[in-house]
C-alpha cells in the first residue's frame, strides 16, 4: 500500500513537470526574439590583433625588425606570396641568386646599392654583365622570376621584398581593380618618381603588374577615391592586400561591423564609417596587412589632403 502511494504520488509530480516545461515552451517568442531585435549589421571579424601581430606595422617598426636581419627573415607567408625582410651589408659584389618561383618587388628602406639583373639558363647558367641600377631608399625594384640578380650594397642595404608565387593570367588587371599594367615593367622606380605620382595624380595609378598606387584625395566636394566618393567599407573573402603607405597621412579602420552590408565581387561592403573598429594611423613607410575576411576601411587625414599608398 505504501509503495504504491510512493508510486502515485512520484508520477502525480512527474506529471505536473511535464505540464510545466510544456507551457514554458509554448509562449510566443520563447525560443527566438522577434526579427526585429537581429542586429543590422554584419560581424566580419572579432578584433584587433587576431593575426600574430597587428595590422599596421610602423615604419619605425619595420626598420628596427631590418636592423635584426643578416640575410633573410620571412615576416608573412602565404600559399601565394610572401613578405621577406632583407638585409646586406657587404661592401662587395655578393654571389648570384635567382628565385624560380616568384617574382618579387623590393621596397627598399635603408640604405642603397647597386643591382645587377641577367639571363639564367641551365646549359649556360648566368649569362653577365646584363644591366646594372642604382638601387636608394624609398625606391622600388623589379625582379622577375627566372632572372639572377647579384646585389653590391655600398654600406647596409635593407628592403622589403613582397614575393609574389602566384602566374597571375594574361590580361589580368593590378590591385585596386586598376586597367592591365601598360607596357614593360620597369626594373627601378625611383622615389622622385613615386614622389610625383602622387603629387600630380587624381586618380590611382598602376606601377606594377598587380601593384597600384592607390590614391585618396579630400576637398570642398568631400572624401574622393581617385575620381570616386569615399570608398566603402569593405571586407574580402578571397583577396589578400598589403598596403605600403607612401605619401601623407591617413586613418586605417580595422575589424569590427559593416554597417547596411551588401554582396558584391569582392566580398561584403558597406557604408562609411565601420562600427566598432580599431583605429590606425598611417605614415609613409608604415605596413597595413589586410587578410582575407578583415574588415578595413582608410580615410585621408585631413580630409583636405591626399593620402596614397601602394596596393599589393
Amino acid at each position: 500500500m505504501i509503495r504504491s502511494r510512493r508510486l502515485w504520488m512520484f508520477l502525480s509530480t512527474l506529471f505536473v513537470l511535464v505540464g510545466v516545461f510544456g507551457l514554458l515552451s509554448g509562449r510566443p517568442g520563447a525560443q527566438a526574439p522577434p526579427v526585429e531585435e537581429f542586429p543590422k549589421s554584419i560581424t566580419v571579424s572579432p578584433g584587433p590583433k587576431t593575426n600574430l601581430f597587428p595590422h599596421l606595422m610602423t615604419k619605425a617598426e619595420v626598420l628596427a625588425a631590418l636592423a635584426q636581419v643578416k640575410d633573410s627573415q620571412d615576416l608573412v607567408v602565404k600559399t601565394n606570396f610572401a613578405i621577406t625582410l632583407r638585409a646586406a651589408s657587404n661592401t662587395t659584389k655578393l654571389p648570384w641568386k635567382m628565385h624560380t618561383e616568384a617574382d618579387e618587388l623590393w621596397f627598399v628602406y635603408k640604405g642603397s646599392a647597386k643591382v645587377s639583373l641577367a639571363p639564367f639558363s641551365l646549359q649556360l647558367g648566368v649569362t653577365p654583365p646584363g644591366n646594372t641600377y642604382d638601387a636608394a631608399e624609398g625606391d622600388i625594384v623589379n625582379v622577375p622570376r627566372g632572372m639572377a640578380y647579384q646585389v653590391m650594397p655600398a654600406g647596409r642595404f635593407e628592403y622589403v621584398a613582397v614575393r609574389k608565387f602566384l602566374i597571375p593570367p594574361p590580361g589580368r588587371g593590378g590591385g585596386g581593380g586598376s586597367a592591365a599594367f601598360p607596357g614593360t615593367p620597369p626594373t627601378v622606380v625611383s622615389k622622385a618618381q613615386i614622389d610625383k605620382i602622387y603629387a600630380t595624380a587624381t586618380a590611382s595609378v598602376p606601377v606594377y603588374p598587380g601593384i597600384t598606387a592607390n590614391l585618396y584625395n579630400g576637398g570642398p566636394d568631400g572624401v574622393k577615391w581617385g575620381p570616386f566618393d569615399g570608398g566603402p567599407v569593405e571586407n574580402h573573402e578571397t583577396d589578400e592586400h598589403l598596403y605600403i603607405a607612401t605619401y601623407g597621412t591617413g586613418k586605417a579602420y580595422m575589424d569590427g561591423f559593416i554597417a547596411n552590408g551588401h554582396w558584391d565581387r569582392r566580398g561584403v561592403m558597406g557604408l562609411p564609417l565601420p562600427q566598432g573598429s580599431t583605429e590606425y594611423t598611417m605614415n609613409p613607410g608604415d605596413l597595413l596587412f589586410v587578410f582575407r575576411n578583415t574588415l578595413h576601411y582608410i580615410v585621408q587625414t585631413p580630409t583636405t589632403g591626399k593620402v596614397g599608398y601602394f596596393l599589393v
